[in-house]
C-alpha cells in the first residue's frame, strides 16, 4: 500500500488511547509504514511523545508486520525552536538513535531520516555515522528530509566518492497545489522538479514521500486554504478536486492522496478519527 501513517500528534493533541486505536485501524486496512520523528511533538510537548506511544503499541504487535520510519537531527535542545536543533554530528546521531530505539521499544529502525540539514557538521561526518548504523544492522535504510538542491548534490557526491550507503528515501512537503512563491515555510522544503530529478538520477528506485499532503484537511468542503497557499489559482484547483470527488462519491482528501500516489510519491496521512482514516485509505486503494 503506497501510503504511510503520519504520527506527529500522537501523545500530544491525539491522546495515547486514541493513537493506539488509529495504529490498530491502520494495520487492519493493510497499512505497514508508520512515520514518526524524535522531535514529535515538541511544539505541543517536549518531543519524543510520538515515539513513546508507538513503542508501547509495538510491544503488543509482531515487529516484522510494520515498518518504523523515524527522523533525527531536528529536536530543539531548548525545546523551543530549530535554531538549537541537536544536529547531525557523529555523537548527536549516536545519542539520538539510542534514545529513539529505547522509546520505540525496538532493536532496529527500518528507515532513519536526517530530518533537517545541519550546516555546522560536515556532510561526510553525518553520512559516515549514518552508514555505520546500516552496516551494524541498527538501521535498514537511510533517508533525507528538507535538504536543499545544492546540499543534495554535494551529499550524493560524497556518498559516491566514499562508497557510503545511498539515499533510499526522501521526504519533503508536498501536495497537489503549490505554496505562494513568497511563502515562508521555515525549515520545511517542498519537492521541486529539480530536487526530484537530482534524487532519482542517482537512485531511480528512491522512495519519494510527501508530508502535509492534505494541508490539515483544507481540501474538504467548508474548509479554507492556509494563508501560505491562499490564491485564486489554488482555490480553483481545490474546487475542481471537490467536484471530482463528489462525482466519484469519495472524500476530497482520499482523492488528493490518490493523485499524489499517481505522481509516484507516497503520501503520509493522519486523522484523529478512526473511521475517517479507514475511509480515506479504502477509497485511496479503490480510486
Amino acid at each position: 500500500m503506497n501510503v504511510g501513517l503520519g504520527t506527529a500528534s500522537f501523545g500530544t493533541s491525539i491522546p495515547e488511547p486514541q493513537a493506539q486505536k488509529i495504529l490498530n485501524a491502520f494495520i487492519e486496512v493493510g497499512g505497514t509504514i508508520i512515520d514518526t520523528a524524535n522531535n514529535y511533538a515538541f511544539w505541543a510537548g517536549e518531543g519524543g511523545e510520538s515515539e513513546k506511544v508507538i513503542g508501547k503499541w509495538l510491544k503488543t504487535k509482531n515487529r516484522e508486520q510494520v515498518e518504523i520510519h523515524t527522523k533525527i537531527g531536528a529536536l530543539p535542545l531548548d525545546g523551543q525552536n530549530f535554531s538549537t536543533a541537536e544536529g547531525l554530528s557523529k555523537s548527536s546521531i549516536e545519542n539520538a538513535v539510542n534514545a529513539s530505539l529505547s522509546r520505540l521499544s525496538t532493536h532496529y529502525i527500518d528507515v532513519l531520516y536526517a530530518h533537517i540539514d545541519d550546516a555546522s557538521t560536515p556532510l561526510l561526518e553525518t553520512w559516515l555515522a549514518l552508514s555505520s548504523l546500516v552496516l551494524d544492522g541498527v538501521v535498514k535504510q537511510l533517508g533525507i528530509s528538507n535538504y536543499s538542491l545544492s546540499r543534495i548534490i554535494e551529499l550524493q557526491s560524497i556518498i559516491d566518492h566514499h562508497d557510503l550507503i545511498p539515499i533510499s528515501y526522501a521526504q519533503y512537503r508536498h501536495t497537489i497545489i503549490e505554496p505562494l512563491t513568497d511563502a515562508d515555510l521555515g525549515v520545511q522544503i517542498c519537492f521541486s522538479p529539480e530536487i526530484i530529478a537530482a534524487l532519482t538520477e542517482k537512485n531511480p528506485k528512491i522512495k519519494l514521500v510527501a508530508y502535509s499532503p492534505l494541508l490539515g484537511g483544507s481540501f474538504e468542503l467548508g474548509r479554507t486554504l492556509p494563508d501560505k497557499y491562499a490564491c485564486d489559482l489554488n482555490e480553483m484547483r481545490v474546487n475542481k478536486v471537490r467536484e471530482e470527488a463528489e462525482c466519484s462519491q469519495i472524500s476530497p482528501s482520499a482523492l488528493v492522496l490518490k493523485k499524489i500516489a499517481q505522481q509516484g510519491v507516497m503520501p503520509l496521512t493522519i486523522s484523529s478519527k478512526v473511521e475517517r482514516l479507514k475511509e480515506n485509505i479504502q477509497y485511496f486503494c479503490e480510486v
